[in-house]
């Protein structure tokens, strides 16, 4: 490379890093003054960042770990729990732009940077707390360090390879398709597999295993709920064969990846198997390694809600290994290849700039241009606490029991601090918990004068006879604004009797 070109990629970085850190910053501000509530996940991650611990009912502990460190500098606000979002999502552009860049070129890491942060679901998840956010990070971070054990073989690659994975597995059980990723390269490349066969693979391994090891021992001794409740999420247990959940994730990766990035690497991948010539990267090795982190858990996602069903999100976990091909691809090919890829920067940035706009907009407005089912499980829920407050207070209530998880950490967070006096309990359906806001179970003294909010008509027949007595006092109904309503039915309750588990539901 000579001088003038280096001077070029150093100001192009430049140019990059500066764009990222003023995008987070935008998105950061988005986080600030959204008047959105917290959704029920993040009100249940929050519950969970009040303790310490290695695992929790639903997911590993990093989210909760995330959040308690957040909230402990800056306090239980919404903000604070949204607040690190933003900032591990531009650590993971990094991650994929210092790949790009040290494997193959400086426009290689900024189009696979770009193409990551500019993301669709990159716009929506920078301003919720999920999962997904450091699940992300560590999987890039493991990518860039997998490629550097392949190359050199350092220890330096070896040490970060091995906690990247285990941080990863600490996020997300679907740091799996990383090791199916790694294990795929061992078969198909003879570098990756004398790397991974090395004492620095092997001790990447070891590490990984050290680090993700007291969850397993907090799993071991907690039954192996989390474990469980992940198969569960797989629902095999209902009517298999849905084409119709199949189909609807394909096109929903649409509107994750991005329309004209999701095109592109479909289009990679064709020409890749009907016109092999056409693809001529395929001549760097580096390429088919890539291939093998996006390809399974696309794959296997897509053949799990044809089987059953699948969010969108799901398959997140291909997109940081295919923003370096597509970003390969379009700095090798350029013309229609590049075209694509940048008016896809530039779609997504639009909407990206719109939506992010929109959210700190007050939720009237909101509620106007996106219409009123787009964010109604994110309104509301203040309004909720200070109606139940006002019933359980005129009823001397013992507790709250409500039958869905949703509404008992909507109420668990915005009571918290004494705001809503009275313990606030969830109804078990079945006779072991299916979620974290049942593992409490009712007490008799919860049952002396219960409040109890029936949201689920179907359940309504169950919850009412688990208890000797019950009185109906009439309808709770919150207006979430665009016609859409949060609604219950209210009783008295008293004597819990729960009847032999499990009970049919209609």
């Amino acid at each position: 490379m000579t001088q003038k070109s280096s001077e070029q990629s150093e100001k192009l970085a430049f140019f990059f890093i500066g764009f990222i850190l003023l995008l987070a910053c935008f998105r950061m501000l988005g986080v600030l003054f959204t008047p959105l509530n917290l959704g029920p996940d993040e009100a249940q991650y929050w519950r969970w960042s009040k303790s310490f611990d290695w695992g929790y009912f639903s997911k590993p502990p990093m989210v909760a770990w995330v959040i308690g460190a957040m909230t402990n500098l800056f306090g239980d606000h919404e903000w604070a729990i949204r607040f690190a979002s933003p900032i591990f999502h531009t650590g993971t552009a990094i991650a994929l732009f210092m790949a790009g860049q040290r494997f193959w070129s400086t426009k290689v890491g900024i189009y696979a940077g770009l193409c990551f942060t500019l993301m669709t679901a990159i716009w929506l998840s920078s301003g919720i707390m999920s999962t997904d956010v450091p699940l992300l990070f560590f999987w890039s971070l493991g990518l860039f360090f997998f490629l550097s054990l392949r190359t050199n073989r350092s220890w330096v690659a070896a040490i970060g390879l091995g906690v990247a994975l285990g941080l990863g597995f600490l996020s997300k059980y679907a740091m799996v398709y990383f090791l199916i990723g790694m294990a795929l390269t061992a078969l198909i490349d003879p570098v990756s597999r004398k790397a991974l066969l090395s004492l620095k693979g092997l001790a990447a391994l070891a590490l990984f295993l050290a680090i993700f090891a007291p969850h397993l021992v907090w799993n071991a001794e907690n039954g192996f709920k989390t474990v469980g409740h992940t198969a569960d999420n797989a629902n095999w247990g209902e009517e298999l064969l849905n084409p119709e959940n199949g189909f609807k994730f394909f096109f929903d990766q649409f509107a994750v990846f991005g329309p004209l990035s999701f095109l592109l690497l479909l289009s990679f991948f064709g020409l890749s198997i009907f016109r092999r010539k056409a693809i001529t990267q395929w001549a760097d090795r580096r390429i088919a390694v890539l291939a093998c982190f996006v390809i399974p858990p696309l794959l296997i996602i897509l053949v799990q809600a044809f089987i059953s069903r699948a969010h969108a999100n799901w398959a997140a976990t291909a997109y940081p290994a295919a923003c370096l091909i597509l970003a390969i691809w379009a700095t090798s090919v350029g013309g229609w290849v590049r075209k694509i890829l940048i008016g896809g920067f530039a779609l997504s940035m639009v909407v990206g700039v719109i939506f992010t706009t929109l959210v700190v907009l007050p939720v009237e407005t909101q509620i106007q241009v996106m219409g009123g089912n787009a964010t109604k499980r994110l309104r509301g829920w203040p309004e909720t606490t200070q109606q139940v407050k006002a019933i359980a207070t005129e009823y001397n209530a013992s507790a709250v029991i409500v039958d869905e998880r949703e509404i008992w950490h909507g109420l668990d967070y915005y009571g918290r601090d004494g705001e809503l006096a009275v313990p606030v309990r969830a109804w078990r359906r079945e006779d072991h918990p299916k979620s974290a806001s049942e593992e409490v179970l009712i007490s008799q003294a919860d049952a002396e004068n219960a409040l109890i909010l029936s949201y689920r008509e179907g359940d309504r027949a169950n919850l009412l006879a688990d208890f000797a007595e019950t009185e109906a006092i009439g309808e709770l109904e919150i207006d979430l604004g665009g016609n859409r309503y949060r609604r219950f039915e209210v009783y008295i309750g008293r004597g819990f009797e729960p009847k032999p588990r499990p009970l049919p539901t209609t």
